[in-house]
């Protein structure tokens, strides 16, 4: 793959023509490579891979894809099926009734109950001035020490801030980005950068340790009754509120949620806070 790479291919070329390489003899090389370059395919591929290595029981079982096609940016006059590049399109264009013929009527119903409370929509634009911030106040090597800034790009970064034709992620996005490098690598690694996530954090080792804690998010009556077995049983702290301890992950959490809501239309803080404003849901 890497070979590919560097013989100027764009990465999911490059990683499609690698997979079609180690596909067992007698199939079709160029019409593996073909699927491979599907970005669906290539996540059930990850997927399969993670269910070998964890030598997992669960059974996969594909679904073919319908309708648009996952790039498609339009939706299909027929209004039956749309990629979600295009109903997100929608959205931002003429919000929830824009993209009614496309959603079920329950997602129809939470679009316009979080458009009206001023939590939607939500774009990158949204966090522009933190992410330009985090940039603009980190040295490269300082860069470099987050998840998913690889090869370099750290001063590719950086340099890429002094001929911006505006502010905004899209033309930060568009500075960066190169064949080698997809827009989604590139947006992962911007959400890292925001939530300043890095590698050592990440690493394989760390994120295979086991959970610190139980944190309750809704419970009903028979829940009520487990929970309060599980004060003595369980080998976990069981926390109702995240008050009740700290943890890294729990940090990760809230400041993830105060981040998002953050940018929201019209932030509140009690949104933003909500991990700790709001207590668990009750059915």
């Amino acid at each position: 793959m890497a070979q590919r790479l560097s013989s100027g291919a764009s990465y999911p070329a490059a990683y499609a023509g690698a997979a079609a390489a180690l596909a067992a003899e007698g199939t079709d090389g160029a019409a593996l490579a073909a699927l491979m370059q599907q970005p669906n395919n290539t996540l059930g591929l990850h997927y399969l891979i993670a269910l070998e290595r964890l030598d997992s029981a669960i059974k996969p079982f594909t679904v073919a894809r319908t309708g648009s096609g996952y790039h498609e940016a339009v939706a299909p006059a027929d209004g039956v099926i749309a990629s979600a590049t295009a109903i997100r399109r929608l959205l931002l264009d003429g919000g929830p009734e824009a993209a009614s013929p496309y959603v079920p009527a329950a997602t129809l119903e939470i679009l316009r109950r979080e458009w009206q409370a001023g939590r939607a929509p939500l774009q990158w634009e949204a966090f522009s001035q933190p992410l330009l911030n985090a940039l603009i106040t980190r040295s490269p090597q300082q860069l470099a020490e987050l998840h998913e800034v690889t090869e370099g790009l750290e001063h590719r970064l950086r340099q890429s801030l002094y001929t911006l034709p505006q502010p905004s992620v899209e033309a930060l996005l568009a500075a960066v980005k190169t064949k080698r490098y997809t827009r989604t690598k590139l947006q992962r690694m911007l959400t890292h950068i925001l939530l300043n996530h890095t590698k050592a954090d990440m690493t394989p080792s760390e994120l295979a340790k086991a959970p610190g804690y139980i944190r309750v998010l809704g419970f009903n009556s028979a829940g009520r009754e487990l929970l309060a077995r599980m004060k003595q049983t369980a080998t976990l702290p069981v926390w109702v509120k995240p008050s009740a301890g700290s943890h890294p992950h729990l940090d990760w959490d809230t400041a993830a949620a105060a981040i998002h809501a953050a940018g929201m239309p019209r932030p509140a803080i009690r949104d933003m806070y909500a991990d700790y404003l709001r207590p668990p849901v009750m059915v």
